[in-house]
């Protein structure tokens, strides 16, 4: 989880290196966090929140019955970033009540399906309700306890477990023992693979009366937060779904998307870049927004001052930008990074580690872009060098969206800008020969 806590921004290299996590998002009351709508181009909050019908100028909602829809990005674009802004957003507004779901802390997200993600978003639903401690008649549960009655407890690989909870619970039935249930069922499901498989078949053979617990869970959750004027509609919020790999992620929300489609909520999913040129064309959940990197320069070369200031603020907020012995380097920071926030931290990080004194200079700038550059190599094939010249020898067009395109956009290799029109090699693979003869030749061709 990201803390709240910071220090001010270093001055000495090996501390920066300490304090920095790119993995971690930052909360939007953090002084680290920086604002990039305009940096990117779009506002993708006002984009995400009128998909499920909130009008944040006139404070309105007119939601609809349900909707899936998908946050696609880059890692490391800032997603689960914006996503924390969205959420405390969402709880000033009482209008969309959000649930925030990290998946990655919830399930095995290298082997995930429908049914490990459905079983984590009841528990984040039964959970809220639980801290919320709000009031839930047991009647209105009867659905969830039954289907957990007759599917869950009469289970040959499930039963011990479910047996000793009702044990344990006893006089503590309703929201606070189902919260206590759904907690212990995810965490054994999440360590144990033959109880992940016992689950995934008892969700898989009873998935009519599943959903429809986990429907009437909804009705009853939504009318307690009306009740308790927290807003009118739930919107639950799933990270984490954009670091499985992208067969996983063509299952669960192109293949198995009628599943996720049958709960009656309003979800929020994010989603791998490389499914979304990849074919989302056939999926039943809205695959229309995409979080972009930021921009540096436009087509024709010229640099855009806004993004640079949005990254040199994302950099100032690491470290003591006079610890770099010339200004000119955190612009060729900037630059090595190609507009990418996680990139601009990796770079960072290697710099503080190469330097052997309480400065950033020059030479170990480029030690550290060349170091990064070296990641690259380990993997790229010289097709994969052949179509990223080809790509920026025609200035970022759309050239095909083979799984080969896919792969180096999942490991960016490849970056894009905009809504997907305009992509770009990374700064860092033009400075491998391997890439330099590729661009030559075309070159030559043309």
């Amino acid at each position: 989880m990201p803390s709240n806590k910071f220090n001010p921004p270093s001055k000495i290299p090996l501390e920066v290196l300490q304090s920095l996590n790119w993995d971690d998002p930052v909360l939007p009351d953090d002084p680290r966090f920086v604002n990039t709508d305009e940096a990117r181009g779009e506002n993708v909050q006002l984009r995400l929140v009128r998909k499920f019908g909130y009008d944040t100028q006139k404070n309105r909602l007119f939601a609809p019955g349900h909707k899936h829809v998908l946050l696609f990005g880059p890692i490391g674009s800032g997603k689960s970033t914006e996503l924390l802004r969205l959420n405390a957003d969402l709880q000033k507004s009482k209008k969309l009540y959000p649930i925030a779901l990290n998946l990655r802390s919830e399930v095995d997200i290298n082997n995930l399906q429908y049914s490990d993600m459905l079983m984590a978003m009841a528990k984040a639903v039964v959970q809220e309700l639980d801290r919320l401690n709000l009031t839930v008649p047991a009647q209105e549960l009867a659905k969830l306890e039954n289907w957990f009655k007759e599917h869950v407890e009469t289970h040959e690989g499930i039963r011990e477990i479910s047996a000793e909870l009702r044990s344990e619970a006893e006089a503590t039935l309703g929201i606070p023992f189902m919260a206590k249930l759904m907690s212990r069922l995810t965490a054994t499901f999440k360590n144990s693979s033959s109880y992940k498989s016992s689950l995934r078949e008892v969700v898989r053979n009873s998935f009519t009366q599943f959903v429809e617990a986990f429907n009437a869970l909804i009705i009853v959750a939504e009318k307690s937060i009306v009740d308790a004027a927290f807003g009118e509609r739930l919107l639950l919020i799933v990270d984490g779904t954009d670091k499985i790999t992208v067969s996983d992620a063509q299952r669960l929300f192109v293949s198995d998307a009628e599943q996720l489609t049958a709960i009656h909520a309003l979800v929020l999913y994010t989603a791998p870049i490389s499914l979304k040129y990849g074919g989302t064309t056939h999926s039943k959940l809205d695959t229309e927004v995409v979080l972009p990197i930021i921009k540096l320069h436009d087509r024709d070369g010229n640099r855009i001052e806004l993004a640079w200031d949005a990254m040199r603020k994302i950099l100032a907020g690491r470290i003591d930008l006079c610890v770099f012995k010339d200004s000119a380097l955190v612009d060729k920071l900037i630059e090595y990074s190609g507009g990418h926030p996680r990139e601009l931290l990796r770079l960072l990080g290697l710099a503080c580690e190469l330097t052997d004194d309480d400065f950033i200079d020059g030479q170990t700038l480029e030690r550290a872009a060349t170091k990064l550059a070296d990641e690259f190599r380990y993997w790229l094939a010289p097709e994969d060098y052949t179509l990223l010249a080809t790509i920026d020898s025609v200035n970022g067009e759309y050239v095909g969206m083979e799984e080969r395109t896919s792969n180096l956009l999942w490991r960016l290799a490849l970056l894009q800008y905009n809504n997907g029109s305009w992509r770009l090699s990374h700064p860092l693979v033009r400075r491998l020969n391997e890439y330099q003869k590729a661009r030559a030749l075309i070159v030559s061709s043309s």
